[in-house]
């Protein structure tokens, strides 16, 4: 066994501490009778109290107990794992220094454990019914209030169909009407990532892009990798797209752009929203911003979809209207579910667990979410997910599909997943041997007391 010499050790201590204890029992049965007889004296109590024994004699008898003590005697470990190894020829485990009251009060600590664990992770029935309740409610809101894009083709001005799609077209239209959205574009214009035409890329493969597709393609023009890529192009006078499953940095004829990182996030952010509700040439809606990591998706060429390839899919999608202001729409019912699940869970918290209000609300915000929220949150758009997935069978038509609830679907599952399958457990023993431990350093500090005891005991 990797530790028989530790514990042979341990149980030759074992052995001594064993002899000590029979040999001082007797001591002990001793004072005990002493305190006995001193309680049935009349007046001890008084005597022992009183301000003449406190002045004189217990001072006299704590300097005779000082001046008693033994100092132990420090024995080398070399020595005890020496005397270990003759004392006990064949190799020992753990049964024989541990009893099975000791395994069984050792289970009963680790079961404590476990049960606190699952008290502060655990998911309970409100936590299911939170879930599938909201998780419902928002694909009702889907399936009632938001309506599959019009074609990039209608006019500008025309009413778009759904409660969610008119509210976000109105917004838009009035913070980023046609005049102000020409005037953004020629106040930000970014060089090279706004490439349009293959003709302008050195090296680049004849269909890399296209005055149509080059908002999809260049991933400048991602609401939110545009920030990264789109400055980076900036600087070094590239277009940065996928092509064949793959991201390259495409060489461009036009020059980089002068400017400070934060000076050309500003001109990447005013570009942006010049591009989000710009309407085309002809007056019509046009093709805006892509949704957040659309041309990303791009990279998974090799996958079937119906009679078509994942990465034809999402750029049909996005050429046939699926842009940003959709994913705007798209967003309100799952930006609605998630509000009403903290506040659920917030006063679940609050209320059947008396957890203080603060604490349950900061187990909700992004980058502080506790695990059994995460799980919520999974189970949440898992149920969204899955309705939606109903709505796109049933009208045959994916731009039907919730872009926003998809993508909260495969953020938290992964991370639901991840928990589940490896992050709890992990979590459990590493906070079960940091309570173990801190017993062990508990123990070790009372050591100095212990020994300060036992050099007055009698040898």
């Amino acid at each position: 066994m990797p530790y028989s010499r530790e514990v042979k050790g341990i149980k030759l201590l074992q052995e001594r501490g064993a002899a000590i204890e029979t040999a001082h029992g007797e001591l002990g049965t001793s004072l005990r009778d002493i305190k006995a007889q001193l309680a049935a004296l009349e007046g001890s109590a008084e005597i022992l109290s009183s301000p003449a024994y406190q002045t004189e004699k217990a001072p006299v008898l704590a300097e005779e107990q000082e001046a008693a003590r033994t100092p132990l005697a420090e024995v080398p470990l070399a020595d005890i794992y020496a005397e270990a190894e003759t004392r006990y020829a064949s190799p020992l485990g753990l049964t024989d220094i541990l009893s099975v009251d000791d395994f069984r009060r050792i289970d009963h600590r680790i079961e404590a454990h476990v049960r606190d664990f699952d008290r502060r992770y655990g998911l309970d029935a409100w936590d299911y019914a939170i879930a599938g309740g909201c998780g419902l409610f928002a694909a009702m809101l889907d399936v009632l209030c938001v309506k599959a894009p019009p074609k990039p083709t209608v006019a500008f001005a025309t009413k778009v169909n759904g409660i969610f799609n008119r509210t976000v077209q109105e917004a838009f239209n009035k913070l980023l009407p046609p005049d102000l959205s020409h005037a953004l574009s020629k106040g930000y214009p970014i060089g090279a990532p706004d490439t349009s035409v293959v003709t302008d890329l050195i090296g680049a493969p004849a269909k890399a892009l296209n005055p149509t597709n080059h908002r999809l393609r260049s991933l400048a023009h991602d609401p939110l990798l545009g920030f990264i890529f789109g400055v980076l192009d900036m600087m070094r006078g590239t277009c940065t797209t996928v092509v064949d499953g793959r991201i390259l940095s495409l060489p461009s004829t036009k020059p980089s752009v002068d400017g400070n990182v934060f000076q050309l996030l500003g001109r990447m952010l005013g570009h942006l929203l010049s591009d989000v509700n710009a309407p085309s040439a002809n007056g019509n809606r046009g093709m805006g911003l892509p949704a957040p990591f659309m041309g990303l998706l791009r990279m998974f060429d090799g996958i079937p979809v119906g009679g078509s390839t994942f990465d034809k899919q999402v750029e049909w999608m996005f050429m046939n209207g699926y842009d940003f202001r959709q994913f705007v729409t798209a967003a309100i019912p799952t930006t609605i579910m998630e509000v009403l699940l903290r506040a659920f869970y917030v006063g679940k918290q609050v209320k059947l667990h008396d957890a203080p209000f603060g604490e349950s609300l900061m187990d909700t915000m992004p980058g502080r979410l506790n695990a059994r929220f995460r799980m919520i949150l999974a189970m949440a758009y898992g149920t969204f997910g899955t309705v939606n997935a109903g709505k796109v069978y049933v009208t045959g038509n994916i731009l039907n599909a919730n872009y926003a609830a998809w993508l909260g679907l495969v953020w938290n599952g992964f991370h639901a997943l991840k928990w589940a399958m490896l992050d709890r457990h992990l979590k459990l023993w590493s906070e079960v041997e940091a309570r173990e431990i801190a017993e062990l350093e508990d123990l070790v500090a009372r050591l100095p007391e212990l020994e300060a005891r036992a050099e007055r005991l009698p040898g």
